[in-house]
């Protein structure tokens, strides 16, 4: 019996000493509550280096280019020589100091071209995940000329990537510039030079008001000075010795394959007629194509709602087609947009868009933006 009880008190004891583990834990709350952290930010644009971004009075350690392109510099100067680039989209740049350009900032660059056409800048701005600001080009068409002049590249409402994937691009953590010349267009040979690039308040930006209509192209020139393809299935050139443009096909219409250029703005809402002088040859065993016109506002936005297109007819005889954009200044795809009609920097073009393959020859020999007015008498 009193082996038995001392069995129980050992046993006892013990469980009182391990019930000392298990006793509830008293807690600080105080030590649970996380403290709020602002999200990571760089520099404001405006303020870092009062806005510059590079003025190249240094060495351009941190510039690099793609094939065909060579930078070197001129004095204070910026020498960018160009050797057959365009088509296949290379660029050069520079890694910067991460910059918020989230309060509407833009990008203003001296510029000026020497070459035989005048070439198309483009600037894409790429944050601190490598997401790109590919969606939406922001570009501007640079004369050929001796002078400098500013040219103005505004983000507001493009952080967005289109390639290689869909992604929000962090305006607040810009860390690279990349820097395009006819991008996706005809290849350009030529030199730009670059005097600074700067940062800017886009709501100090000059102000450009649209022109009422005008002449876009009447092939005076070479096409490919100024107009881009986006297929191989599409070739321009300039008809020996005429101002005509010949525009060969083989086989586009199903996946949509473009061709277009970079306008100066024009008002729509004021002249809102497209007038496109022009006949084709088609190959045998083709039907006469039907060419698409689609409009692009400054920001990117394109009048796609609606399929504005025109059957153009084979013969000898170039005839006037007509697109009237009246009311129709609406996006559908890639999303529904409003576009402005007060701000038209762009034409898009199609044959056969999404239609049977075509082959043949579309000649353009004139394309104008003309009022209401001009259209009724010219359709009597």
């Amino acid at each position: 019996m009193k082996k038995y009880i001392k069995i129980s008190l050992v046993v006892s004891t013990l469980f009182a000493q391990s019930c000392v583990h298990f006793a509830k834990p008293e807690l600080d709350h105080s030590s649970q509550i996380a403290e709020y952290q602002e999200p990571e930010k760089g520099v404001n644009a405006l303020d870092f280096n009062k806005g510059v971004i590079d003025d190249f009075s240094g060495e351009l350690y941190s510039w690099w280019s793609g094939d065909g392109i060579t930078l070197s510099k001129k004095s204070d100067t910026f020498k960018i020589a160009i050797n057959n680039v365009g088509s296949m989209y290379v660029p050069f740049g520079r890694e910067i100091t991460s910059l918020d350009f989230s309060n509407n900032n833009a990008i203003r660059v001296r510029m000026r071209v020497e070459g035989k056409i005048s070439p198309t800048v483009r600037i894409d701005l790429k944050d601190n995940l490598g997401r790109t600001t590919n969606s939406s080009a922001v570009q501007t068409k640079v004369a050929v000329g001796r002078d400098y002049k500013d040219f103005y590249f505004n983000y507001k409402d493009k952080w967005k990537q289109g390639w290689p994937d869909n992604q929000i691009v962090d305006p607040t953590l810009v860390s690279s510039v990349m820097i395009f010349v006819n991008p996706g267009m005809s290849d350009w040979t030529g030199t730009l030079y670059i005097d600074e690039i700067v940062a800017v308040d886009a709501n100090a930006m000059p102000k450009v008001v649209g022109s009422v209509g005008g002449v876009i192209d009447n092939f005076d020139e070479d096409p490919s000075s100024s107009w881009w393809t986006g297929s191989s299935k599409i070739a321009m050139e300039k008809v020996a010795d005429k101002d005509i443009c010949k525009i060969t096909s083989e086989g586009a219409g199903a996946n949509y394959e473009t061709f277009g250029r970079m306008i100066d703005m024009l008002d729509f809402t004021q002249a809102p007629v497209v007038r496109i002088r022009a006949r084709v040859e088609n190959a045998e065993g083709f039907d006469n194509p039907k060419l698409r016109v689609d409009i692009k506002d400054k920001d990117g936005r394109t009048a796609n709602a609606f399929d504005m297109r025109n059957t153009i007819e084979a013969g000898a005889e170039f005839k006037d087609y007509f697109f009237d954009f009246t009311g129709k200044y609406e996006q559908n795809w890639p999303d529904k947009q409003i576009v402005n009609p007060k701000e038209i920097e762009a034409m898009v073009l199609f044959i056969n868009a999404g239609g049977p393959a075509y082959n043949g020859v579309v000649y353009i020999e004139e394309i104008e933006v003309i009022t209401l007015e001009k259209y009724k008498q010219l359709k009597k």
